[in-house]
């Protein structure tokens, strides 16, 4: 029987099925002159592919199983689609970058670039470990591209830089691959940082070595799913320092509308995803385990002077605002403790807006860091999440306002259950708080109009403090004004030590209401309610 002109996933490849796809739309390399033993150098065969795809304005570059050693920098153009067949290995042998999108010459601003590519399948191994290939390298780099696809294939072992880095990219897909083992080799560590795939902006050479112009363009359009991001088992390697990311900006600039979907994030060292300066982002359906960190959404730091600059070169001396983000129905398990697992972080002259943390489920932090932590965010909803033995804080939060704190699960807690400080026009409504090691819901000032109300807290003072005595609901020593606290329900529960009271509150706040809680049980001071607020309004009736 005659050999099939198409190849399926599964059929053996022989040379007539090879030479049947070559005569119609594909460029086979080992026909130009790519060794697939291993034995010299394929790059100018593989290269030689890719020019006549070009030449031909756009083809398919196709790729047999096999080794090829890749001795100098791929160059790939517009319309190409790069195939590795399964058993396909590129394996590095040139101290620089493995593949990218054009010449260093090329001046094509924007999204104008060598573009419509899809990059997809094989091991593209980075052999960061071996001799003479330890400085920093890229294997997949693209600027000023515009639909770009990279999928089902395997980039391992990267030395200092990024497995794939989007730069200046329009409509990317990153889909199904693997990315597995880093090496930071510097003597200082100073690569302690990078993302394995990492959305960057065309800022200048330091950033973006490729090729020019510089000229701010960020990323957009891009979606990250399904991908595993963790370690290789290579022999002085480790996890991924970050999976999906950014580390530079420029102010009045943004990478938007970004999607990371579906992906699996395991022994990361720092963050498993870094929003730096993004907007209209959506992390959903991910799992994250072991990893020092989950999500940041971090507006520009204004210690970073190169990042506080604007498009013109111009310090600026500060932050922006950045929006729209959501982070939505993930897991995390056993956070290792090197930053909070959820974190939304501003700046004095830079707020983080409209932000959704919603029915995730949180299980273990590290250290002594929260599970959810908000600082300098505005237009936030934290509901619906389960969190369960954070080291720190269930869920912590300062200098914000127009927050709703509602729904969530919060059990074993290492600090408080729920924190509000510094807070304007905020609510904590329908949580329940278990076994906190100090109060399960703390509220501080300076701010005004707080709704604490349908709230469930019991066994606060896991600790068995007896100095400062958590209580169950407390209201601390900086003033508060206009706080209404309602049809709360609190309870002793298994402390080892009583709270000192189901609602404490302290003197010099103003204008509380409070009425409906139920604070039954034997505290620490005997006293359910300690109001030394200022006139507390104990009546359910209209105020006017």
């Amino acid at each position: 029987m005659a050999d099939p002109v198409i190849w399926q996933p599964g059929m053996d490849i022989t040379a007539g099925r090879l030479a049947a796809m070559a005569a119609g739309e594909m460029i086979v390399v080992t026909q130009l002159g790519a060794d697939s033993s291993g034995a010299s150098d394929s790059a100018p065969g593989i290269q030689a592919a890719l020019d006549q795809a070009r030449a031909q304005r756009g083809g398919w570059v196709l790729v047999p199983p096999g080794l090829y050693m890749i001795g100098s920098t791929l160059r790939i153009y517009s319309n190409t689609r790069l195939t590795l067949m399964a058993g396909a290995e590129f394996r590095r042998n040139v101290a620089d970058t493995m593949i990218i999108n054009g010449d260093a010459d090329q001046n094509k601003g924007g999204y104008t670039g060598e573009s419509r590519i899809t990059i997809e399948g094989g091991l593209w191994n980075m052999r960061g470990t071996t001799a003479g290939l330890t400085g920093d390298a890229m294997c997949i780099s693209i600027g000023h591209a515009t639909d770009i696809t990279i999928r089902d294939l395997e980039v391992r072992d990267v030395s200092g830089y990024h497995a794939i880095e989007l730069n200046s990219t329009s409509h990317g897909l990153v889909e199904n691959c693997k990315f597995r083992g880093y090496v930071d080799n510097s003597a200082d560590h100073s690569r302690s940082f990078s993302e394995a795939v990492q959305l960057d902006l065309a800022k200048s050479v330091g950033v973006f070595g490729g090729f020019g112009p510089y000229d701010h363009t960020p990323c957009e359009d891009i979606l990250v799913i399904g991908c595993h991001f963790g370690a290789s088992g290579t022999f002085g390697t480790t996890a991924w320092p970050r999976g999906v990311g950014s580390h530079s900006a420029t102010i009045g600039r943004w990478h938007r509308r970004i999607r990371v979907s579906d992906c699996s994030f395991e022994g990361l060292l720092q963050f498993a995803v870094s929003a730096y300066n993004y907007e209209d982002l959506t992390v959903t359906g991910n799992t994250f385990v072991s990893c020092g960190s989950g999500v940041r959404l971090r507006t520009v730091i204004l210690t970073d002077t190169e990042d506080t600059k604007d498009t013109a070169g111009n310090q600026t001396g500060a932050s922006q605002n950045m929006r729209n983000l959501a982070v939505v129905g993930n897991s995390f398990r056993g956070g290792t403790g090197y930053d909070n697992v959820i974190v939304a972080l501003g700046e004095t002259s830079g707020t983080v807006l409209n932000v959704t943390i919603v029915g995730n489920t949180i299980d273990g932090s590290g250290g002594t860091e929260s599970a959810i932590r908000l600082q300098r965010v505005s237009r936030a909803v934290v509901s619906d999440n389960v969190i369960a033995n954070s080291s720190g804080t269930g869920v912590s939060t300062s200098y914000q306002n127009n927050t709703v704190i509602s729904g969530n699960v919060v059990w074993g807690a290492g600090a408080y259950g729920i924190t509000m400080d510094n807070s304007d026009n905020s609510q904590i409504i329908g949580n329940s708080v278990r076994d906190p090691q100090q109060s399960g819901i703390f509220v501080n000032g300076p701010g005004s109009d707080i709704q604490i109300r349908d709230n469930f807290v019991d066994g606060a003072n896991q600790a068995g403090l007896t100095s400062s005595v958590p209580a169950a609901i407390r209201l601390s020593t900086t003033a508060l004004n206009a706080v209404a606290i309602t049809a709360n329900k609190c309870r002793v529960g298994g402390a080892a030590k009583p709270a000192r009271n189901g609602l404490y509150i302290a003197s010099g706040h103003t204008g509380v209401q409070r009425f409906g809680n139920d604070m039954r049980g034997t505290w620490a001071t005997a006293n359910g309610i300690d109001d030394q607020s200022t006139s507390p309004q104990t009546v359910a009736t209209d105020i006017q």
